[in-house]
Formats: C-alpha cells, sequence, structure tokens
C-alpha cells in the first residue's frame, strides 16, 4: 500500500520507506511502530486519534511496549523526516487532551499497486506425444476421457456450491453488519473537548447538526479533568416516537489508563436548563 502526499511524498506502508516521487532511490527508512503510526494516521486522515488506541494499534497488539516517551519520539521523527522531504505545513497535528491528527488539509492519493509480469511457464511433453502415437496409448487414454469428464464436471459443481454459499455468507454478514462508528473532533465547550460518534442520522444537514450539537453542549459548560472529553452518540436501543427523530446522548468519558479501557457516564443537565 502506497499513499502520495501533496503530489510530492511518497509513503510505501510495505517497505517502510519514505520518499520524493521524483527520487525513490533516496528513500528514508523508518522501524515499524513508525511506519504503522503512519499508516494509521493517513487511513484515518482528519479524524483525532485517541492516544489508547495508537498504544493498542501500533504497540501493544505487536507484543511491544507502549509509553507516552515512545508515541512521542514517533511523532517527532516523522514530523522531521516529512519536513526535510519538503512538506513544510504540520501533517501531523496534536490535538490537547486527546491525540494526534493527521492533517485534513494535506492532500492524500492511494497510489495503485505496480503491477508485476508473472512468468508463465510453457511445457513441451515430449514423451506424453511420443506414447500417443502407440495403439495401445491410444486405447488407454480413449478409456480414461470419461472418467476424466465426469471428475471435471464434479469439481465445476462443487466449486459452483463453494461460490454461491460464500456469497450467502457475504449478503447475510452485510445485511447483519455493526454500524462502523468513528470519533470526530468538533470542538470545545467548557473546558472540554467535544467528539461526535459518527455515523450520524441520515437526512440531515450534517454541519449544521455538528453545529448545534456544540452550541448545546457549551450551553451546558461542562467541565473535564486532562484525560476527560463529551462523546455525543445516536443509539438505535430505544425508539423514538417519530421516524423523522433521532435520539443523542451526551456523555462525559475518561480514560483507564491501567486497565486500557474507557469509561463514560451521563451528562447531567443544569437545573437551570431543565426547569424551562
Amino acid at each position: 500500500m502506497r499513499f502520495l502526499f501533496n503530489k510530492q511524498v511518497i509513503f510505501d506502508a510495505d517497505s517502510g520507506t519514505l520518499f520524493l516521487a521524483d527520487t525513490p532511490d533516496d528513500a528514508v527508512q523508518i522501524s515499524n511502530p513508525t511506519k504503522r503510526l503512519l499508516l494509521l494516521l493517513a487511513c484515518h486522515q482528519g479524524e483525532v486519534i485517541n492516544r489508547e488506541v495508537i498504544f493498542k494499534k501500533v504497540w501493544d497488539d505487536f507484543g511491544m511496549v507502549s509509553s507516552n516517551n515512545n508515541l512521542n519520539h514517533c511523532i517527532s521523527k516523522l514530523r522531521r523526516i516529512l519536513r526535510n522531504l519538503g512538506l513544510e505545513d504540520e501533517v501531523i497535528t496534536t490535538v490537547p487532551k486527546m491525540g494526534f491528527m493527521f492533517h485534513q488539509q494535506v492532500a492524500v492519493e492511494l497510489l495503485p499497486e505496480p503491477e508485476t509480469n508473472t512468468p508463465i511457464e510453457i511445457f513441451n511433453d515430449i514423451s506424453m506425444s511420443k506414447n500417443n502415437d502407440s495403439p495401445a496409448a491410444s486405447t488407454v487414454a480413449a478409456k480414461a476421457q470419461p472418467s476424466s469428464g465426469k471428475i471435471q464436471t464434479l469439481s465445476i459443481i462443487t466449486l459452483f456450491c463453494a461460490m454461491l454459499a460464500l456469497c450467502v455468507t457475504i449478503a447475510f454478514w452485510y445485511q447483519h453488519r455493526p454500524e462502523d462508528r468513528r470519533e470526530i473532533y468538533i470542538g470545545e465547550a467548557g473546558n472540554c473537548n467535544v467528539l461526535v460518534s459518527v455515523p450520524l442520522p441520515n437526512n440531515t444537514d450534517t454541519e449544521s447538526l455538528k453545529k448545534g450539537i456544540l452550541n448545546y453542549a457549551q450551553s451546558l459548560n461542562p467541565q473535564c479533568r486532562s484525560d476527560q472529553y463529551v462523546l455525543v452518540i445516536k443509539s438505535n436501543t430505544f425508539r423514538v416516537y417519530s421516524n423523522d427523530l433521532s435520539r443523542l446522548y451526551m456523555m462525559l468519558c475518561g480514560s483507564l489508563r491501567e486497565n486500557k479501557a474507557e469509561v463514560c457516564w451521563s451528562l447531567n443537565e443544569p437545573t437551570s436548563s431543565t426547569s424551562r
């Protein structure tokens, strides 16, 4: 998998290298954790990737020890390499109290995989052609043909049944697949970062809805510690009396670093707001 940043720098995730598009021979090799970090950020451009998620995807899942020092070292190294390759803008941005984000203003293009010419082997079975010239060989071949045809037909039927079962399985999974949720940073309320879990409700003006959510959150003036943030999600657990409405839940979340988990609880509205 290869990415092109700002029509200028190529990131080859398979080989773990970064180089200018016009000088591929001068590639810069990066470590495996640094490669996984850049791949994670590039694949989720414009999204804030929480430190806990980075720890898991870059280090913990590969049996390596994760730490803030390791993460900060990789971020600094990536920024320095990208700057040396000519990307003047801040490609990787820090979101205070949250994590890191691949800047959405950077043009990211997924490049096609290079074509490889697979050698085609050509066999000249001379011994077989010689044997077929004899009457005995012709008789044996004539007797063997019906058996070979049956085996071929059976193989085709088996392959067809397997493909049909695979298509049914994929269709069933697609209809019952869970929603792909991502958390998007939309602003600040009080001293908290506000994130929205997408997909958002259908048939809505997304930007208008985000603005409305942020305005409402700011009216509540929530207060967060350094490891907390406000999360807004849509839930289908409870039915709404009208199909035109969507129910959103606003919660306060915090990280349990020692347990590699997050805990969320309800964000109570002040008395002055509930009395209206």
